[in-house]
């Protein structure tokens, strides 16, 4: 893809408002979602059907279908940033408690600076600024202080050591597929470019699952109305809205303004605790926020008019 640089920041600012909303909400949708379903089963069918929608709709509307040089392409980029990424981290939640995922997922900035450092020195072209760190960095300390030192330490919680490398392992590749996507050889429709990385994403997981013994811990029984829900929401709005503003997203601006949802998808979790759980609102949530919006800001403004090119 070419550099299109078309794009407004109205545009960019809107699409990542949707990431945020839409991924920010999933916290609380996975919490009841994987009490009855196993998280690579369950992230392979949700990508499968998001993807096979998206499909659909795009070919529906007459654009092109993709070559099979194209479909290996998607494969990759999938399988580093969906199943190795997502399907690590979805398991690791399994085991983790929900603000402590939360945290280390946030360190999915910090992997997509060190990796963008690492490709434009090798690539000898401009990395992440200098003031654009600053902000990744100042934004990791505010999900610190929104998570609590008590909490992470685990004066209370033994946290399984499993799953918190898995949420590490899974932040990497995330951010390894993401930086991927950018020159991977994917069709011009960022619509149908979401839509094959969830398809062959989601057959990963499935496979992944399959492997793993996960139809053997399935039980109907364990499904509720919140499940349902919970995967409902994950399959239409995180899926088939979300990923596809990010992918996007990840076609037509910075990465280091991208990765900003790791930060602020925590507050809008803890946000939406407050109004629907009815939960507690304190002083060093507010600061938390704050730390959180100053970050974004700083990135922002980091960020400039950079746009991303992408190589056909």
């Amino acid at each position: 893809m070419a550099e299109d640089k078309s794009v407004s920041r109205t545009a960019i600012w809107l699409a990542l408002i949707g990431v945020y909303l839409g991924w920010g909400v999933i916290f609380l949708a996975n919490q009841y979602a994987l009490r009855a379903f196993p998280a690579f089963l369950m992230n392979g069918a949700r990508n499968l059907i998001a993807g096979v929608i998206l499909y659909a709709f795009v070919m529906l509307r007459g654009v092109k279908a993709p070559t099979v040089k194209m479909w290996k392409s998607a494969f990759v980029v999938s399988f580093i940033m969906i199943c190795c990424g997502s399907g690590l981290n979805f398991w690791g939640q399994s085991m983790i408690p929900s603000g402590i995922s939360a945290l280390l997922i946030g360190s999915t900035p910090l992997w997509m600076v060190i990796l963008e450092i690492i490709i434009s020195k090798r690539a000898k072209t401009p990395g992440p600024t200098a003031l654009a760190v600053m902000g990744v960095i100042i934004g990791f300390a505010g999900i610190v202080f929104l998570i609590g030192p008590g909490n992470i330490v685990g004066a209370h919680t033994r946290l399984r050591p499993l799953g918190t490398v898995a949420l590490l392992i899974g932040s990497f590749f995330w951010s390894a597929g993401s930086l991927k996507s950018r020159t991977a050889v994917l069709p011009s429709s960022r619509i149908l470019s979401a839509a094959m990385l969830m398809i062959t994403g989601g057959i990963s997981l499935t496979v992944a699952g399959i492997l793993m013994g996960e139809p053997a811990r399935f039980s109907p029984s364990n499904v509720t109305f919140s499940a349902i829900m919970g995967f409902t929401y994950g399959t239409l709005v995180s899926s088939v809205i979300a990923f596809s503003l990010y992918t996007w997203l990840l076609a037509v601006a910075p990465i280091t303004l991208v990765s900003t949802f790791a930060f602020v998808n925590p507050v809008v979790a803890v946000i939406l605790g407050v109004i629907v759980l009815k939960e507690a609102f304190s002083m060093h949530i507010l600061v938390a926020s704050l730390l959180i919006l100053a970050a974004v800001a700083i990135v922002t403004v980091a960020s400039g008019k950079k746009t991303v090119v992408k190589k056909p």
